[in-house]
């Protein structure tokens, strides 16, 4: 795949997700979400 290839295909994954397509997530089933901190803020 060249990266003009996996450019339309990230685009082509954004516009059904944004239109309705379920994430891996949501279709897991997972409800939780975390921002992990990883450093400390200046």
């Amino acid at each position: 795949m060249t990266p003009d290839e996996a450019g339309d295909a990230l685009l082509d994954c954004m516009f059904r997700t944004a239109n309705g397509r379920l994430t891996a997530a949501e279709a897991l089933g997972h409800r939780e979400f975390v921002l992990t901190r990883l450093y400390e803020s200046a």
